[in-house]
């Protein structure tokens, strides 16, 4: 099965299950857009510094696996350049949905992949295009392999 991560379902599954997802992605086909890595990285910038709530060395730790993930393609990433954006922008004002969450139901459905996310209004607009599961469906099918 392939599962496309949105940032919401990437970073806490990379903070939750950090090198068990070398194990894990075997089993499964875990990718994510390019969007998705800038966009946890700015979560972890937001939890250290507007939210205090995790240290900068937890989240240099959490970025820096991250990294490993994709450039060992664990999780594989999907460039900006591998989707129509002219479809994705009208799919974004039809719905309507940012040009962020469009790209994502865009990047699902050209590889395929189940999207999972934490972010409901993303979750029903790309329920009409492509099944969605949340993170925390995705954690038990991780956990039941």
């Amino acid at each position: 099965m392939r599962y496309l991560l949105d940032a919401s379902a990437l970073l806490p599954l990379v903070t939750k299950r950090g090198g068990q997802l070398i194990v894990e992605a075997s089993r499964e086909n875990l990718v994510t857009t390019d969007l998705a890595l800038y966009e946890a990285c700015n979560s972890l910038w937001k939890l250290t510094t507007l939210l205090k709530s995790i240290s900068l060395e937890d989240a240099l730790d959490v970025a820096a696996m991250l990294k490993e993930l994709v450039m060992r393609n664990i999780i594989k990433s999907i460039n900006f350049t591998k989707l129509d954006s002219s479809e994705t922008l009208k799919r974004a004002y039809k719905e309507p949905l940012t040009f962020y969450d469009a790209s994502y139901i865009a990047a699902a459905q050209s590889t395929e992949a189940i999207l999972v996310t934490e972010d409901e209004k993303l979750r029903k607009a790309a329920g009409k295009f492509v099944k969605t599961i949340t993170y925390t469906d995705l954690e038990s099918r991780l956990t039941q392999c």
